[in-house]
């Protein structure tokens, strides 16, 4: 059985949510804690931390493929980064300050709480992890921003609060040193109510995160902050650690996210019924959904770049989309639905015996306003369905039916070891180690079932470094799509050429020939996709004009009044140099 945190309400200083597996807190007249308290009792301290996670530990990325080349926008409605149309408005992160005053305060009294000092140790890492987390969301966003790092007093002067903003390196600086130190505190790992929390495996693989980020050509080692070497070592500390402890890479690929707790989780929010669930319905075709639709629809872009089962790249053999289904690697069924496809992913097609069919029995525009139009098959009748013909698969809880669609209760595994090995391998060739790169990739497609072929490559052509660069960028877009990291990786990559270069993001219109009759709800599309052409078609309702200003964002005009002493990034005609 699964132990996630229960929900309990501390009334302080201020209101505050806090999450608690701690059963003695049942006992607690919750409404009368004061401050004094707090640091007192190490499990009312550990409520306390509970409510960090529960402001900022992630979950599952809902709708994250739209806003990148990784799915298609619902019905055409491109987004204004997209169109080029987005403003320094259009992204404010800025409440994080809120969950850096709340972990502050915490670490200004947790030396002087009267509880053993193990304990206070584990609290206390747990507390800096998490301010190097939040720190990481606004520095990777807007490059420097104010670094307060003690809990400001409350007062009527705001000009008091007002702080200027600090250069990215420093920043990024700070924020190695917090993970730094929480490493010199956190435990190896946590066990039984408490697994979930961070540990040093945790810490490890985010500090390989950061500092691949800042290594990357978009800010280019910070001079020197955050070198592909630093990087490097980094990742290869964070691997050896995960190593020793039996982490790896867990078989098959498709059961990563259905066996909880397996060996390849590094950091994962929980997720139970009824505890503790979250809603999926948008990312479900909506005859077996309902109150969302249009989320994650995998683009012709991502299908396309899943290797072949020899580990060839589809579209290096001038293939035709009537093979398009057909002897991909296993990570491709493990993540793409398509027309037809003889996997039951979903109770509600489990229940209605049939498989999704995305096909039209007619087409009257294949490039309507809002998508294609004419006449959707009789077996699948979902008004609202993909515009790509695709669905997304991964970590969607395969229990769920129309009735359901609330009750989610699907690990969210945030960080992953394949995550971890791909950002050792990544730096091992920017460092010149191109040997241990491919290995890397080697792995990884081994456990995604590409056989090694005669040369024994996997597929892999790539030899010199600029090309494993490239093959990097491919395999990842792959193996982690729809995991909330694809943006992150054109960011630092500097590929919003790369997306202008697409026009739009594609889908294929899958049409039943003239005289063809309707398949059976369980035909198998292997059998019977004879019946069936396909047309590729645009899915945007404009041209992709994402512009390179985009890479860091603009700070929000409201948050500029409340401060003066903030400058704005000079890519959006300031002053603040967010490469520095």
């Amino acid at each position: 059985m699964k132990h996630k945190l229960n929900i309990a309400v501390l009334l302080f200083f201020v209101p505050f949510l806090f999450v608690s597996c701690n059963k003695v807190l049942d006992k607690t007249n919750l409404s009368a804690v004061g401050p004094d308290q707090v640091w007192s009792d190490v499990n009312i301290a550990t409520a306390y931390l509970n409510q960090i996670y529960s402001a900022l530990m992630p979950g599952n990325p809902y709708g994250s493929g739209n806003n990148t080349d990784e799915g298609v926008p619902y019905q055409k409605q491109t987004n204004e980064w997209f169109r080029g149309t987005a403003t320094f408005d259009s992204q404010n992160s800025f409440s994080t300050y809120n969950n850096i005053r709340t972990i502050n305060i915490l670490l200004g009294n947790i030396d002087k709480a009267t509880f053993s000092q193990a304990d206070k140790d584990k609290i206390k890492g747990q507390a800096l992890f998490w301010r190097a987390w939040a720190y990481q969301n606004l520095v990777s966003t807007y490059g420097g921003v104010p670094l307060i790092l003690e809990a400001q007093l409350p007062t009527s002067d705001l000009t008091t609060l007002q702080k200027p903003r600090n250069k990215t390196s420093e920043c990024v600086t700070q924020i190695l040193k917090d993970i730094d130190d929480a490493l010199a505190l956190l435990p190896d790992a946590f066990t039984d109510d408490d697994m979930g929390r961070i540990d040093k495996g945790v810490a490890l693989a985010f500090k390989g995160r950061v500092l691949l980020f800042y290594a990357s050509p978009l800010f280019n080692g910070l001079g020197g902050v955050a070198t592909w070497q630093k990087a490097f070592d980094a990742n290869k500390a964070a691997k050896e650690f995960l190593d020793a402890r039996g982490k790896g890479l867990y078989s098959p690929y498709s059961k990563i996210w259905d066996d909880e707790l397996n060996k390849e989780v590094v950091m994962v929010h929980r997720f139970n019924y009824p505890q503790a669930t979250y809603f999926q319905g948008g990312l479900i075709p909506l005859d077996w959904s309902k109150d969302d639709v249009g989320y994650d629809r995998p683009s012709l872009e991502l299908v396309n770049a899943f290797p072949m089962k020899d580990g060839s790249a589809w579209e290096s053999q001038s293939r035709s989309y009537d093979t398009l289904f057909f002897n991909r690697d296993d990570r491709f069924y493990a993540n793409i639905y398509y027309n037809g496809a003889p996997n039951q992913y979903l109770k509600g097609m489990r229940d209605s015996k049939t498989y999704l069919w995305t096909y039209f029995t007619s087409i009257t525009n294949y490039n309507g306003g809002t998508g294609l139009e004419g006449v959707h098959n009789a077996i699948t009748l979902d008004p609202l369905w993909s515009n790509s013909s695709f669905y997304r698969i991964k970590a969607v809880d395969k229990t769920l039916d129309k009735g359901t669609v609330y009750n989610a209760g699907v690990d969210w595994v945030e960080i992953r070891y394949a995550e971890v090995l791909m950002n050792y391998g990544e730096c091992a060739n920017e460092t010149g180690n191109t040997a241990a790169a491919l290995d890397v990739l080697k792995q990884i497609r081994t456990r995604a079932g590409v056989l090694p072929g005669i040369a024994g490559n996997y597929g892999i052509t790539a030899v010199l470094q600029p090309d494993i660069r490239k093959a990097y960028q491919k395999e990842r877009f792959v193996e982690f799509c729809f995991e909330g990291k694809r943006l992150n990786d054109l960011r630092r990559w500097k590929m919003f050429g790369y997306l202008r270069s697409l026009t739009q993001r594609h889908g294929i219109a899958v049409l039943l020939k003239t005289g063809q009759s309707d398949v059976s709800p369980m035909s198998d599309i292997n059998t019977v996709w004879s019946k069936f052409t396909s047309t590729v078609i645009p899915t945007d309702a404009v041209d992709i004009a994402i512009k390179d200003q985009y890479y860091i964002y603009g700070i929000p005009k409201a948050v500029l009044d409340r401060n003066p002493l903030l400058k704005q990034n000079n890519n959006w005609g300031g002053d603040f140099d967010p490469l520095q």
